[in-house]
């Protein structure tokens, strides 16, 4: 889930804080929740493997599963959402993100985000291409591969692996399947709103210090999210603790298509964050959505560069 989800990119960093320290001595208010309104999504390229699906999203719903009980609870949805992904041999997504951190009366320094995701369902792969747009309008492209347990990202024309448990290999990699399965262990109570064949699913929260965050299953993404971020604005001076940061406001958020079993439709997982500093506040906010462009049904191949 986009997360992204997510921009903890190594080049999007440090644009990120040299904007927020620049200015040191500004006023101590916050406009509380200041999540961006607008949210420019990507359709990515449409291959041969993907046009099929594209092709027949409005495609009439089956009589087995217009019979089917539909689903009243979270736990509902979610069962049927895990088995209708799980039915088909993978798939595609367009991933679309944006982060950004502000100081208080300051222009926000941030950037954007944007990939295609192929996803197998069996055996479990990944391919993530996209590339990293900085608001100083610096492009570089990432690539991102999960092949048989292992994660292999390249950054900067260097590839770096290791296992997918590794927090520095799992932050990079957008996989909203997985996202889903782990979104099934905390959001049974999630706020249900229907909308002729589109089902959403959310969790919200707000006014919890970083510190609570790690704790509490729903609000740990974030927190995580934010360490790469909270990492290097310490680095540059920035000294407020886990307890003096505040989780301004997260919101997750699953579409999901009644018309073709509960599939995924669209996940979009957004947060900010206020992080004191020197009588005032920067304002750390992300938000990364990633839309579902069909069933993918080819196979994901490890570049033979990055085994070297």
């Amino acid at each position: 889930m986009l997360s992204a989800t997510r921009l903890r990119r190594t080049a999007v960093l440090a644009a990120l804080v040299a904007g927020a320290v620049a200015v040191s001595g500004c006023s101590a208010s916050h406009s509380g929740d200041s999540r961006r309104k607008g949210h420019h999504r990507s359709d990515g390229p449409r291959t041969e493997r993907t046009r099929r699906a594209d092709d027949g999203a409005h495609a009439t719903r089956t009589p087995a599963a217009a019979a089917a009980k539909a689903p009243r609870t979270a736990a509902q949805y979610l069962g049927r959402a895990r088995r209708a992904m799980a039915a088909e041999t993978g798939w595609t997504f367009a991933v679309d993100g944006r982060e950004s951190a502000t100081t208080s009366g300051q222009a926000p320094s941030g950037a954007t985000y944007t990939a295609t995701v192929h996803r197998t369902t069996g055996p479990v792969a990944v391919e993530q291409l996209g590339s990293v747009t900085t608001s100083k309008g610096q492009h570089k492209p990432e690539s991102v591969y999960v092949v048989d347990g292992t994660g292999h990202v390249k950054k900067n024309g260097a590839w770096t692996s290791g296992p997918v448990t590794d927090p520095a290999i799992a932050d990079a990699v957008e996989d909203p399947v997985a996202g889903l399965d782990a979104f099934a262990a905390y959001g049974k109570s999630a706020k249900i709103r229907r909308s002729g064949r589109t089902v959403r699913l959310e969790v919200a929260a707000s006014g919890w210090t970083l510190a609570d965050a790690r704790t509490r299953p729903a609000l740990r993404k974030a927190a995580r999210e934010l360490d790469p971020t909270l990492t290097q604005l310490r680095d540059a001076g920035v000294t407020a603790t886990d307890g003096q940061i505040t989780l301004t406001r997260s919101t997750e958020t699953w579409e999901l298509d009644a018309a073709h079993g509960y599939r995924v439709a669209a996940h979009r997982f957004a947060f900010t964050f206020a992080v004191p500093y020197r009588g005032g506040t920067i304002t750390v906010e992300q938000d990364v959505r990633a839309d579902n462009r069909g069933v993918f049904d080819g196979t994901v191949r490890l570049p033979a560069d990055a085994t070297h």
